[in-house]
């Protein structure tokens, strides 16, 4: 019996070079190390110095004094435990996609440091960023994740010429 009906393709959809998981989850560490980095370095998202810490009033002990009293920069720089930049991770990866964050399980083992008792590093994270914003992606980070990238494998691209 001959075929009745014959099957025509009208669009085709493909993808030349899906990045897998774990390519994924390289380009995603690449970007949580720049990130982490800038953040230590006391920078904001714009790669500009963050905006100094506020120094207390007399006989008042202010967060930038009791960071020098424990000889760390008085910058805005989230390491006065290093609680919070250590649960920046890659939180998931599937082809094409990965998600970088801070951890949501843990809370801080020293509750009376952060005087945020019971507080997660993704809470402490977003009270940090309301006052000046060191989360996300700076034109320096992604400059370096695009060089990961391109250095992965070539990119290919595909040119259509008109008829």
């Amino acid at each position: 019996m001959a075929d009745k009906f014959k099957t025509v393709v009208r669009r085709a959809r493909f993808a030349y070079s899906s990045y897998t998981a774990q390519e994924m989850q390289g380009f995603g560490q690449v970007l949580a190390d720049a990130i982490k980095a800038r953040i230590q370095s006391g920078q904001n998202i714009y790669d500009q110095p963050a905006a100094p810490l506020k120094v207390g009033e007399k006989g008042y002990s202010s967060y930038a004094r009791q960071k020098q009293r424990l000889g760390l920069k008085p910058i805005r720089d989230w390491t006065f435990t290093g609680f919070t930049l250590s649960c920046l991770k890659v939180l998931t990866c599937d082809v094409n996609h990965a998600v970088i964050g801070f951890l949501r399980g843990p809370t801080h083992p020293k509750p009376w440091k952060t005087g945020r008792p019971g507080y997660t590093a993704s809470n402490i994270a977003a009270f940090n960023n309301a006052r000046e914003q060191q989360w996300g992606v700076s034109p320096r980070d992604r400059a370096t994740v695009v060089n990961a990238i391109a250095n992965a494998r070539p990119v290919v691209t595909v040119k259509s010429e008109a008829a």
